[in-house]
């Protein structure tokens, strides 16, 4: 048993530790409490005066916040500098509003848009200057640039009020063809050596080249791109393919999308090559779509006539027809596909490496202008008074010269048949001449309109009118169809714009001579020339009336000439004459000669003399017989392209025995298959039909 006295010495001892031990706790414990109260979270000061405040204070309290947030409002929106709204900004946008969810209602508030809070993560107040790109970054942001206005990436605005202004600097607006996402990977796919992140390409993009809307929207579409982009966008909503990009779903049944044998259906291995279904696919389900149909419109002067007319129209077919449709529109795509990417491939190609007696002229027909009086009386405003010119604009590069030279010239007359459009290019070939004299070749790009430059006597004027200005050689390419617009889209837009600020000054012009004359005050970089109505009148008449068709008119995007009255034409532009060769056999070159004591043809294949009018709109309507696997069939051609005719056939039973079947077969068919023009089949039973003894005679050749 312990001494007592020992025992409570020692109680007294832990009861003083315990109470020293319970007043620092009680000291730490009151610390806290105090840091809490100065540091607390909005959420708890918030929390706090719902609990404790009275409606007074409440009240008090959001009327100063809100006072504040209307402060800083009215501070950052009236502030003409970048600089004091970037640090308005930055006292605002902090990770305290990101934390609790606040960003979207300060932007609401106080009036900031969200790249104020790119800088997040600093937590210094100053002002970030813009960066100038520098060395590198120059020579990127120049690729970038170059990358982006091509003819295949933007298509240039041809309107008046189309233009976007930075920086005191106007420009032309550009509209994308695709988006920024797939144009990036194009972009990498090009430069192969380059890395660029897709935020990079984005900043990077000319302030010019926008992002078309309602408003801007295109006029001059690709039936070819619009039709098979319905279907494939149908397929794509009913979950049967998994995209709907055009060159992904082209790609997917090709090869090599590099190779012309592969993409105009030439190459064994991916010929019939189908694009893969999903499981979700149902072959007899019905389904409905769109189409740009041209049909027939009765007029309305009850006088029974028709007339073509184009529109938007929905068809119903079940899931097994629209997937053979858009297979069939799919393998016609391939070749549409390759012809824009080479020719505008090409055209690059000619203007980067230009010899010094070497130029390229690309030309168009801009839209007319209507002459128009500063003031007019309503009879001349809402009648037919007023007059119209019409302006053929363009640009030439010349080898060694580092700008090129934007042009245009005006004429009251508005032919733009060739004899028009050579007249309109004589002051230009002739100022070529003069300026440069050692340019002895020159090269033409245009569109391809069957009325204007792709058709016989422009070929013919090309072969003869180049070598009487003094040039020796020549080449006219022309771009795919509905793939044309480029620069001289741009200058006539410009020029009609300048002329509509002219009038609202107080300038009258009222005729096309009054137009160029005040245009060309010297005050315009585009050279202006004048056409006289007479002069075009008279070539008019001094054109030759009994000129032979070219065959394949409508396929060719290359026209050569080395000598006068003949040429040498390929279905699409040769490489080797970017690089001077113009007498190369590739691309199947064929020959034509306008001269009377020579062959008019010479090709690798054989052309029939009726082939040339397949691309025209006439035939629309007509019976025509078919080659289909070694076997003839009578049909009714529906609808026509540059290369293939769309025929409703009819079935086969036996020897010269056809019936109409019950599932329509239309088909797009080559003008290779189609044989001739033929009258419609007659009956020889209630149901069969059979094609006159004498054209059957002659159609059975081709069987054999």
């Amino acid at each position: 048993m312990g001494c007592p006295k020992k025992s409570k010495r020692k109680q007294e001892e832990l009861e003083e530790k315990l109470r020293r031990a319970e007043q620092k706790t009680e000291k730490y414990r009151k610390r806290l409490q105090r840091l809490k109260m100065a540091h607390q979270s909005p959420r708890a000061k918030v929390n706090k005066i719902l609990r404790e405040a009275s409606q007074t204070s409440l009240r008090r309290t959001l009327l100063f916040h809100t006072a504040v947030a209307e402060e800083v409002r009215t501070k950052y929106k009236k502030s003409k500098r970048e600089s004091h709204r970037q640090l308005i900004a930055a006292v605002i946008t902090s990770k305290i509003l990101k934390k609790y969810r606040l960003q979207k209602l300060a932007q609401e508030v106080l009036g900031f848009s969200r790249k104020r809070w790119k800088n997040l993560g600093n937590e210094n107040v100053c002002y970030y200057k813009r960066k100038e790109y520098t060395g590198i970054g120059a020579r990127l942001k120049e690729k970038v640039t170059s990358f982006f206005v091509r003819d295949d990436v933007s298509r240039i605005t041809t309107g008046k009020k189309q233009t976007v202004t930075k920086g005191k600097k106007k420009m032309q607006k550009r509209l994308l063809l695709d988006s920024v996402k797939n144009l990036h990977l194009r972009f990498l796919a090009e430069q192969t050596n380059m890395k660029l992140s897709y935020s990079l390409f984005c900043t990077l993009r000319p302030y010019w080249v926008v992002h078309p809307t309602l408003s801007d929207r295109e006029t001059c579409m690709c039936k070819q791109h619009e039709n098979l982009g319905f279907i494939a966008k149908k397929l794509h909503q009913m979950h049967i393919i998994d995209t709907f990009n055009l060159e992904s779903l082209t790609e997917a049944i090709t090869c090599d999308i590099t190779s012309k044998q592969c993409m105009y259906g030439e190459c064994d291995k991916c010929n019939n090559k189908s694009y893969p279904l999903t499981g979700h696919y149902k072959a007899t389900d019905r389904v409905s779509y769109l189409q740009w149909a041209t049909v027939d419109k009765k007029n309305k002067d009850n006088s029974g006539a028709t007339s073509k007319v184009t529109l938007k129209k929905e068809y119903e077919s079940s899931q097994e027809e629209l997937v053979e449709t858009f297979a069939t529109l799919l393998q016609k795509f391939r070749r549409h596909l390759y012809n824009i990417r080479q020719q505008y491939a090409f055209s690059r190609a000619l203007k980067q490496n230009l010899p010094a007696d070497q130029c390229v002229v690309h030309v168009d027909f801009s839209e007319n202008y209507t002459c128009k009086y500063s003031a007019e009386v309503q009879s001349v405003h809402f009648g037919a008074s007023h007059q119209q010119a019409t302006l053929h604009t363009g640009v030439y590069h010349v080898g060694g010269e580092s700008a090129p030279t934007s042009f245009c010239t005006i004429s009251a007359s508005r032919l733009k048949g060739p004899p028009a459009i050579w007249k309109h290019m004589e002051p230009i070939l002739k100022e070529i001449r003069e300026k440069f004299p050692d340019v002895t070749t020159v090269h033409f790009f245009s569109d391809g309109p069957c009325t204007q430059y792709k058709q016989r006597r422009n070929f013919y004027l090309f072969c003869t009118e180049i070598f009487k200005k003094g040039f020796t050689r020549g080449t006219w390419n022309y771009f795919e169809a509905s793939h044309g617009k480029g620069a001289p889209d741009g200058i006539g837009g410009t020029l009609k714009r300048r002329a509509d600020r002219l009038v609202s000054q107080g300038v009258d012009i009222p005729t096309a001579m009054s137009l160029y004359q005040a245009l060309n005050d010297g005050q315009s970089k585009v050279k202006l020339f004048y056409i006289q109505e007479q002069d075009v009148d008279d070539a008019v008449k001094e054109m030759p009336a009994d000129l032979p068709a070219v065959p394949s008119t409508m396929r060719l995007h290359q026209v050569i000439t080395l000598s006068p009255g003949k040429m040498l034409y390929r279905d699409i532009s040769c490489m080797c004459s970017a690089n001077g060769n113009l007498e190369c056999n590739c691309q199947k070159t064929r020959s034509f000669s306008f001269n009377s004591t020579d062959d008019h043809t010479e090709d690798l294949t054989h052309s029939r003399p009726e082939e040339e009018q397949w691309h025209t709109p006439e035939v629309v309507g007509k019976w025509c017989a078919v080659l289909y696997e070694g076997h003839i069939y009578p049909g009714i051609i529906q609808e026509v392209n540059e290369t293939h005719c769309q025929v409703k056939c009819m079935h086969r039973v036996g020897e010269n025995r056809f019936f109409w079947p019950l599932r329509e077969d239309v088909h797009w068919y080559p003008f290779e298959d189609i044989l001739t023009i033929i009258s419609p089949p007659q009956n020889v039973t209630s149901r069969h039909l059979a094609i006159a003894e004498d054209q059957w005679n002659t159609l059975v050749s081709h069987e054999e």
